[in-house]
């Protein structure tokens, strides 16, 4: 289906069963819509408003967003395994207030994005790309962190006992958040 198929949403409508590959879509507006078992493959999204819309088994697979406003998005209700097929690759996006609970993203890039409030419960980070974004209030808990870089961000605050974290990259600027459960500050 060609981008032109694929036009803004006003808060309430719901695009059903929609199909998007290899396609560029500039300046669409989802707030507060619904997307309904579509499927969007290899496309790149640039200053779109996804925030609070709903993704029922709804599918992004290898997908780019640039500059996008997705507050409050669960994707969660992506379905099972359907958001995890191919990494997707957020760049300058905010995303405060999402829910990752649980998911596998491992491989995904966050680089330079708002992530505040944003819960990663239990999910899979395993070798995600942080750098650069404001984690302040994200929730890691049980979470797999294991070889994602999180040089860069801001605001982290985890305990380091109720998550795994072998082989991530942290500098000075992150570590304060993992230190802080145990009494210690960096000066």
């Amino acid at each position: 289906m060609s981008a032109q198929a694929w036009q803004s949403l006003a808060a309430g409508e719901v695009l059903r069963g929609r199909e998007l590959v290899g396609q560029e879509l500039t300046g669409l507006t989802w707030e507060s819509a619904g997307l309904v078992d579509c499927l969007c493959e290899e496309c790149t999204f640039t200053s779109c408003n996804f925030s609070m819309t709903a993704l029922t088994d709804t599918r992004f697979i290898d997908c780019t967003f640039v500059g996008c406003k997705m507050l409050a998005v669960n994707w969660t209700a992506t379905g099972a395994g359907s958001l995890l097929a191919q990494p997707l690759r957020f760049e300058r996006c905010r995303l405060d207030g999402a829910t990752f609970t649980g998911l596998d993203l491992a491989g995904f890039t966050f680089r330079d994005c708002q992530l505040v409030d944003v819960d990663f419960t239990e999910a899979s980070v395993r070798r995600v790309d942080f750098g650069g974004s404001n984690l302040s209030g994200a929730r890691f808990s049980n979470t797999d962190l294991r070889d994602a870089d999180l040089r860069g961000t801001r605001g982290l605050a985890m305990d380091p006992r109720d998550n795994r974290l072998k082989g991530a990259r942290i500098d000075m600027d992150a570590a304060p958040g993992l230190l802080e459960v145990f009494g210690l500050t960096i000066t």
